[in-house]
């Protein structure tokens, strides 16, 4: 209501428009070119004798993947890089060759459902909602101390349990439920870029202390074990999921580097939304596609052990049918 009685300031206002460039914009020449008109038909560099690098097909990973039959898969990485649609791939392609498949997600803008569009045998959903999990816990603990407690000693429970790492707390139990419920199958977690699982993946141990501190009690198993499954080689696999861009890199290997101080390795980078081998004839696209090579290079030479490449979609791939054909990738 209020920007439809806005329309006329709205329409008063000018209005500016940012094209598409061909570079990525870093740095003060980066930032200068956005003040300059480019002449597409200028920047196409030369023919060069850059290979591509050796990636896999998203199928091929999920073979790799699918090989334990059961497990935690979880997908990482900046915002807008693609984390939902891979872990919606990956689920619907492992649902589809019969396992029993649990997709999840952390994250509150949670597009997981909007992503899959549908239902597929096998394959379960749901969401860890901060809210919820956070009114459940605090219920649980009240209902465990209070009836121990004088007046005094109850306010301040519910004061201590008023304060924001009792939610941490809460998202960290239901995480830790999650991650269990790869003992019996698969698990996709599509994970916040930032936020509470990194932060309890590297501080677990710490974290369990502050849950036996608050609750007074030992924790449920799968708390228990968090750290203890998610380092195990053989139960989680972590993708970091990036586009061939410098900061979504950047960005992924710094999470590669916190992983790794927590002693969990990544299973594999998925460099999305890529341009390479796409046979544009657009001046502008030729220039990006060749922007990528360098990206591409650092990821296979320097940050991954295992990489895989999926090409920019005419359409975003929403839906069960979409989604496995991501999975279907044909190489370069």
């Amino acid at each position: 209501t209020a920007l439809e009685q806005a329309d006329d300031f709205i329409a008063s206002q000018p209005t500016f428009v940012v094209p598409l460039q061909s570079i990525n914009i870093l740095g003060v020449a980066g930032l200068r070119k956005l003040l300059e008109k480019e002449d597409s038909a200028q920047t196409i560099l030369p023919p060069s004798d850059w290979q591509a690098p050796a990636m896999l097909r998203l199928g091929e990973m999920i073979d790799a993947l699918e090989k334990n039959g059961r497990g935690v898969i979880m997908t990482m990485g900046k915002g807008g890089v693609g984390k939902t649609t891979v872990a919606a791939a990956i689920a619907v392609s492992l649902a589809k060759r019969g396992h029993a498949v649990h997709l999840s997600t952390t994250d509150p803008a949670a597009h997981v459902a909007q992503t899959l569009d549908g239902q597929l045998p096998g394959l379960t959903l749901s969401r860890i909602d901060p809210a919820a999990e956070t009114a459940s816990y605090t219920a649980t603990v009240m209902a465990e101390q209070s009836a121990q407690l004088d007046e005094a000693a109850r306010a301040l429970l519910e004061e201590d349990l008023r304060s924001p790492c009792t939610e941490e707390i809460a998202v960290f139990r239901a995480f830790a439920r999650e991650v269990a419920q790869g003992e019996k199958g698969f698990v996709v977690l599509d994970t916040a870029p930032t936020g509470h699982t990194l932060l309890l993946l590297d501080a677990s141990e710490a974290y369990q202390r502050e849950l036996e501190r608050q609750s007074g009690s030992s924790q449920p198993e799968e708390v228990l074990h968090l750290l203890e499954r998610l380092r195990d080689p053989n139960y989680p696999s972590m993708i970091l999921v990036a586009v061939p861009e410098a900061t979504p890199i950047h960005e992924a290997a710094a999470l590669q580097e916190d992983l790794r101080r927590a002693q969990i390795e990544p299973f594999a980078w998925v460099m999305n939304q890529s341009l390479l081998g796409c046979g544009t004839c657009d001046p502008l696209l030729m220039r990006r596609e060749q922007a990528e090579h360098r990206y591409l290079t650092e990821v296979a030479e320097v940050h991954a052990k295992r990489v895989v490449w999926l090409p920019w979609q005419a359409q975003e791939p929403v839906g069960v049918a979409a989604l496995a054909e991501l999975s279907l990738s044909k190489n370069l």
